[in-house]
């Protein structure tokens, strides 16, 4: 079974228009990004993601830019994840109590996603990130949320060393490891995470959290039944209409947020992005829908075109999915 990975082919986009456009579209789950204009063209920026046994890794590439988390973010997108980057290659800053602080390359710049953060490159600027769950951070660690913008540097120990040589070579062994082999390296890249992190006290474990999580889940991976609905989650998972409604208040209602999350997946399939039926209705059934009209109704709503016409001008559309894929990601983990 392949890994699920996130991949729009930025690189491959020879509009420089289009690229950061796309950049901005497939980030926005985890920075504001503000590609830097009066940079030495062409801009430049290439993004893959993988989706491994509770955790994401991403390896990025962009050209000079400014990044964000800012408030209205964080509320809006209420993820609660901690994002470790490191800087492979290239200069940049963190903004620490109104002071930008340097980032060297091999350093590792933890964020708390739960709080807002400014950083920007005067460099282009080659990245390896884990995105991981807070509740998967050990009781030893204490509030992970304390070490927001800290920096690790990979001579600051044999430990940061581990961290960073683990993070460099994961890329490569997620594509060429089978199923239970990338499972065993997410347990290993969480341990080591706690390893490098610890000492002290209390576990952010939130059964309520990881209840939601596992809501998504189980959407995701059951878009094709047209029978997914509010029972079909309440029985799954013995809960009663009203957290359930709440959960999926800030997507506009559960209903909404699975026909949003069928459409992106019909989207990606008809343009070509991911693989599909060949034929409209296939990917109309494929996507949960019981009838081709309902299906081209809805899809004509969405994205003003109807799903016989989706070609590769509508592929913008589709890139841009990569985005909403990456916070579906997120709000998965």
């Amino acid at each position: 079974m392949e890994p699920d990975v996130i991949d729009p082919g930025i690189s491959g986009l020879r509009d420089e228009r289009l690229r950061r456009e796309v950049w901005i579209e497939t980030v926005a789950p985890i920075w504001t990004a503000a590609p830097d204009r009066t940079a030495a063209s062409p801009w430049q920026a290439s993004f893959r993601g993988w989706k491994v046994g509770g955790i994401h890794l991403y390896k990025t590439y962009s050209s000079p830019q400014t990044v964000e988390r800012t408030r209205s973010q964080v509320a809006t997108l209420a993820v609660d994840h901690v994002y470790l980057q490191q800087h492979l290659t290239g200069h940049s800053s963190v903004e620490v109590a109104s002071d930008e602080q340097a980032i060297p390359a091999g350093t590792i710049v933890l964020v708390d996603m739960a709080q807002p953060v400014f950083g920007r490159s005067t460099t282009s600027v080659d990245g390896t990130s884990l995105c991981i769950p807070r509740r998967l951070f050990d009781s030893r660690v204490g509030e992970v949320g304390r070490l927001h913008r800290s920096r690790f540097s990979r001579t600051g120990g044999p430990l940061n060393k581990l961290l960073s040589d683990h993070m460099r070579n994961m890329q490569d062994c997620l594509d060429t490891s089978d199923e239970a082999q990338r499972a065993m390296l997410a347990t290993a890249t969480v341990s080591i995470c706690n390893a490098m992190l610890t000492p002290a006290s209390d576990s952010a474990y939130n059964r309520p959290a990881v209840v939601a999580i596992e809501i998504r889940q189980f959407i995701e991976a059951n878009l094709g039944r047209s029978d997914l609905g509010v029972e079909i989650l309440c029985a799954r998972f013995g809960l009663s209409r009203t957290p359930v409604y709440a959960l999926f208040e800030a997507d506009g209602g559960v209903m909404t947020y699975i026909r949003n999350r069928r459409l992106a997946q019909a989207m990606r399939m008809l343009s070509g992005v991911e693989e599909g039926p060949p034929r409209v209705s296939g990917v109309a059934y494929a996507c949960g829908y019981e009838n081709l009209k309902s299906f081209s109704k809805a899809f004509h709503a969405h994205y003003g075109v109807n799903p016989r016409d989706v070609g590769l001008g509508q592929r913008v559309d589709a890139y841009r999915e990569s985005g909403a894929t990456l916070m579906s990601w997120m709000k998965d983990l």
